[in-house]
């Protein structure tokens, strides 16, 4: 048995012949090596990009799901592509993937909001597809798309618990924005009865985990008036006082 707990988009690269001839006659290279200029030309910025945009909406999704059991999966990954005539569904070591027709220009020329509203219609039209073919219960994956769309799309988390003040006035916590184009990390103090005294941001950085993660190492108080957030390597400090 497997649990399923990760999603993801991607935006598969797709071969453009006369970029591949351009490339082949400029750099005077083979087709295989001209395909690789290419991509690295061409096409990886796209789908990093792609991927940062929508990450906001699949991590969240991940949050609110939490796990479900299944017989050989462990990630769903939505293929979005132009030409959606190839249906097949495949699971390569656990990752099962399938193809969801997807007009790039369309969703660069989107809104924030419309991107988040677009990355979840991708990710559900792509996991009931799925659920279809394996029999998944299609409840709990409708369940979590509704929590999000009453939540408004804001994927907006606390990392770990409040810590108190040394005086035991104050609690301080580090809040997560996780948006379409940022991660924004905010420092929190509030009374103890909960009434906030302070919100601070004090970290932007790409919305992906393998690029904020780093700035959330610990949260300390320097003194009874002053927060700070450590980085992992603890070589970088983010202060924030209350006067």
């Amino acid at each position: 048995m497997r649990i399923l707990k990760e999603f993801d988009l991607d935006l598969p690269y797709i071969i453009n012949d006369e970029n591949i001839e351009s490339v082949m006659r400029t750099r005077k290279c083979d087709y295989n090596e001209a395909t690789k200029l290419d991509y690295e030309l061409n096409w990886k910025w796209k789908r990093r990009s792609f991927s940062l945009e929508t990450r906001c909406i699949t991590a969240m999704y991940e949050r609110l799901f939490g796990r479900y059991q299944t017989n050989d999966c462990w990630k769903v990954l939505i293929e979005c592509v132009e030409d959606s005539s190839d249906k097949r569904i495949i699971n390569d070591s656990g990752v099962w993937s399938v193809p969801i027709q997807f007009n790039l220009s369309e969703f660069s020329a989107k809104s924030e909001l419309e991107k988040k509203k677009t990355t979840l219609q991708l990710l559900m039209s792509g996991i009931e597809k799925i659920a279809v073919c394996h029999n998944w219960r299609v409840e709990p994956f409708k369940e979590t798309a509704l929590k999000i769309e009453e939540l408004g799309y804001l994927n907006e988390w606390t990392w770990k618990k409040a810590i108190k003040s040394p005086n035991k006035k104050y609690n301080a916590t580090v809040i997560c924005h996780h948006n379409v184009k940022t991660m924004d990390i905010y420092i929190a103090i509030s009374h103890r009865d909960g009434t906030q005294v302070r919100l601070e941001k004090v970290k932007s950085d790409q919305p992906d985990e393998f690029a904020y993660a780093r700035h959330l190492g610990e949260l300390t108080w320097e003194s009874d008036y002053e927060v700070a957030l450590i980085n992992k390597k603890g070589n970088e400090k983010f202060l924030v006082a209350i006067k």
